[in-house]
């Protein structure tokens, strides 16, 4: 049930964990209260325009199996099996946008091949849904874009060859800035926005926006009551705020390298610029002498001549 109006009039937002540090994501969308994550994925499906309307589903080892002894072990944020047999694959990726598209087609690649048995016939095999939330754009033409559904079509006609591959792009960033941007009354948002509002929460300039959703959309009450409850425990506090340094280290080092790396396309930039000036230079040397040359042969031939 929603709680009271003098519940959120005391909600203080700073004291709530943000979603998008992927422990907190996990606790309130990974865990056995599936309500939550049944309403965050309908109303994607709904934003898509994909007529799927989910009512259960079944919480799944975030693990993917390793195809070869090579090959890393991969986790997932969250992993649900929808009532209608399908699998999803959810991830917050807040970095390495640059491989994040060949990311979640491997991804899918070895959802999809886990399923198939002996004996069975490839029709059988049940589609595998990718959602990743993402910093930012990955590609520059969608910077605006809130929400990129992707799937196979036939390049001609453009009909979808097949529903067993569909990934979801949920673009923070763009959402982030269109919201604060914006003076819309919330109430005439899709439902996909409101759930955004909630987990880019550190982002938004005016929490009366949460707030209103609050009183608005039951299942995001419920939610965000559960945050407040689970940022207040000592012991989920402590393993997230871990969580948040490790991903602190790991955008450092990310830093580092492309700092190291930026500075060695410096250095070999400039190799490259000076090996360019001194053939320059060689050229002009030989091209002087080669000038030198011929007015001597001239010279001599004059004198021969002569």
């Amino acid at each position: 049930m929603k709680k009271d109006r003098n519940w959120l009039d005391n909600l203080d937002f700073s004291q709530l964990m943000d979603l998008r540090v992927d422990y907190a994501f996990k606790l309130i969308f990974g865990t056995g209260k599936t309500l939550f994550l049944i309403s965050l994925l309908n109303a994607i499906f709904a934003s898509a325009g994909i007529r799927r309307v989910i009512k259960s589903l079944t919480i799944l080892s975030p693990n993917l199996e390793k195809r070869s002894e090579h090959d890393k072990l991969s986790i997932l944020d969250v992993r649900a099996e929808l009532d209608d047999g399908s699998d999803v694959l959810i991830e917050m990726h807040l970095y390495d946008l640059l491989n994040l598209k060949y990311k979640t087609i491997r991804s899918w690649a070895r959802a999809y091949g886990e399923y198939l048995k002996a004996g069975e016939e490839y029709r059988l095999q049940k589609p595998v849904i990718c959602v990743s939330f993402v910093a930012e754009a990955f590609d520059e033409k969608d910077a605006g874009r809130i929400h990129k559904c992707c799937k196979i079509t036939d390049i001609a006609s453009g009909e979808i060859f097949t529903d067993v591959l569909e990934l979801h792009y949920i673009n923070m960033k763009a959402f982030i800035k269109a919201i604060n941007a914006g003076t819309a009354d919330m109430a005439d948002k899709p439902m996909l926005e409101k759930w955004l509002a909630v987990i880019t929460e550190k982002d938004i300039v005016d929490k009366g926006v949460i707030k209103a959703i609050c009183e608005q959309e039951e299942d995001i009450n419920m939610a965000v009551a559960e945050l407040e409850l689970k940022s207040m425990d000592k012991y989920e506090r402590q393993a997230y705020q871990r969580r948040q340094e490790d991903i602190l280290l790991y955008f450092m080092n990310i830093d580092n390298r492309d700092k190291k790396i930026a500075e060695q396309e410096r250095v070999i930039a400039e190799e490259r610029k000076a090996r360019a000036e001194q053939a320059k230079a060689l050229a002009k040397e030989q091209a002087a002498n080669a000038e030198k040359d011929r007015i001597i042969a001239e010279l001599l031939a004059q004198r021969d001549k002569n």
